[in-house]
């Protein structure tokens, strides 16, 4: 029983511990949640050319401007 107990472990830090760049703060798998949240919340960055346009110009469109954070 110790046997399976110990190597459980060591298997369970081996599978934690080697795949950084799928599970890390910058790997694929938190990329695709980050980009998965921004289109679920409809977060979008504009231009600040374009937020000028849209907000300040003379074609302004209030619309627009509330959408560019």
């Amino acid at each position: 029983m110790r046997w399976f107990l110990l190597g459980a472990v060591v298997l369970s830090v081996l599978v934690l511990s080697g795949c950084p760049s799928e599970f890390g703060k910058d790997g694929r798998v938190g990329k695709a949640v980050h980009q998965d949240a921004q289109n679920q919340l409809g977060i979008r960055r504009c231009s600040d050319a374009y937020k000028k346009e849209v907000c300040e110009g003379p074609s302004k469109d209030p619309e627009k401007c509330r959408k560019c954070p």
